[in-house]
């Protein structure tokens, strides 16, 4: 009998409660507040992506760059990005001149095949046209990145994302300053 009164006050014992709630609650408070942690790095690599793109286009539609080569145009944006490691290998480039129509619509071709795939190392071929005077250029850029905290690439789910990498693309276009 005696037996049985300890095992009934063992088991009514509220020792160590909290622990168990913090316990069950703490992985899941971890797991959002590093996917909102990647996030954030995935904006801030984007919103520098679209700034060094931006800045390095300016350069170019002034004509403050002589005769511009893709090698040249990367190694300018990876500068402006901060990122001297394997930017230049994961980062495509592609300057179409594109015509508009009767009615000011200018088309835009597809995102399929603008990035790099690290997987089977496929580099795209993608045009280099950088246009005369009076051309509207578009310019597409793509960088492919590794997550900052390769755990958590299943928790944020992105447009381009395959495996532990994704895609950041900028595009802009500009028309060619005559000359």
């Amino acid at each position: 009998m005696r037996a049985l009164s300890k095992l009934r006050t063992w088991l009514l014992r509220e020792n160590g409660s909290a622990s168990i709630e913090f316990i069950t609650i703490m992985p899941l408070a971890m797991a959002i507040l590093l996917a909102s942690g990647e996030a954030s790095m995935v904006s801030l690599r984007k919103t520098a992506l679209d700034r060094a793109l931006e800045m390095t286009v300016r350069e170019l539609r002034l004509g403050q760059i002589a005769n511009p080569t893709v090698a040249d145009l990367r190694t300018r944006i990876c500068n402006r990005l901060g990122m001297e490691e394997g930017c230049a290998e994961n980062l495509t480039l592609e300057l179409t001149v594109r015509s508009t129509s009767s009615t000011g619509i200018v088309s835009v071709p597809s995102l399929t095949n603008l990035c790099i795939n690290r997987a089977t190392n496929v580099v795209p071929v993608l045009l280099f046209q950088p246009g005369a005077a009076n051309d509207l250029v578009l310019v597409r850029a793509c960088l492919v990145q590794d997550y900052f905290f390769p755990t958590t690439a299943n928790q944020i789910s992105l447009e381009n994302q395959e495996g532990d990498e994704f895609r950041l693309i900028a595009t802009t276009a500009f028309v060619n300053e005559p000359r």
